[in-house]
Formats: structure tokens, sequence, C-alpha cells
């Protein structure tokens, strides 16, 4: 099978992406050597003229055509160890393991990328929401204040 390597963008490997059809998920951005290899592949190359650059989609859905479900693909670290449950962050670097595959949808046909296995190189990981700064002459809560006198 073959592997892109590159940075993760968008991933939804540990836990689907429900926002439409639940599918695993990863974006990935390539260099113009992956890029081609991709090409040689058959899939489609995007560019949004956002972060990304030039990038792949791959995908693999929850359920298959006949209703079964399909095995989530593998989260793997460098050395080829199950890292399940890993939040993987934008920009993480990555090996993206796929299969191939045909398909056509409404007169159109085209080459998709079964999502297959993810083995991160280095690890940016993901956080929902901000997180601050500690601001060094910011206001902070004082230490004179005895548990006991708490003033109204």
């Amino acid at each position: 099978m073959p592997v892109l390597n590159g940075k993760a963008y968008w991933a939804s490997i540990s836990n689907p992406n429900t926002t439409f059809e639940p599918v695993w998920s990863i974006d990935l951005a390539v260099d113009s050597a992956n890029k081609q290899k991709a090409i040689e592949s058959g899939l489609a190359v995007k560019n949004k003229d956002d972060e990304r650059g030039d990038f792949i989609t791959f995908k693999r859905k929850v359920t298959s055509k006949n209703g079964n479900a399909n095995n989530p693909p593998s989260l793997k670290d460098s050395e080829k160890r199950d890292i399940k449950g890993t939040l993987v962050g934008n920009g993480s670097d990555v090996n993206v393991l796929f299969k191939t595959y045909e398909w056509s949808y409404a007169g159109k046909n085209g080459v998709g990328a079964d999502l297959q296995a993810v083995q991160v190189i280095n690890l940016v990981e993901y956080s929902e929401g901000e997180d601050f700064d500690v601001v060094p002459d910011g206001y902070k809560l004082g230490n004179d204040l005895d548990s006991d006198e708490i003033p109204f």
C-alpha cells in the first residue's frame, strides 16, 4: 500500500468526524515530491489558498455500503506502537497509509483514498479552546485574605 508524508490538518483519527456522514479523515499537506506521488496514484490534490497549501483528503467511512461497521484506521507512533485515542493536532508530521479505489457519483468519477493508518512522527498536541499565557504583572488573587475574613 502506498504511503505519503506531510503535515496533518483536521485529523479525525481517534474519533470520527460526524458533521455529515461519519468518517475518519485527515487532510495531508504535502511537499512537491509527495504531491507528485499522489498525482501518480490518481488522487486529487487540492489547494484552497490556506495554511495547508497543497493537500490530499483521506477518508474511511464508519459504516460500509452494506451496513457493516468498518474498522477504524490504526494510529501509531514513530516506533509503530499503538497510540489509539491520541488527538493529532494541526501541523503534526505524519505518514499516511492508504488504499486507492475508483468511484463514480452523479455522472462524475475519480480515485479516492481509503485511510488505512496514520503514523505520527512529530505530534502537535490538539487542544480544544484557548489556553492563556501567564501575564507577569497582571491581576492575581491575593494571598492576604484570611479564609474566615471575607469582606462583604
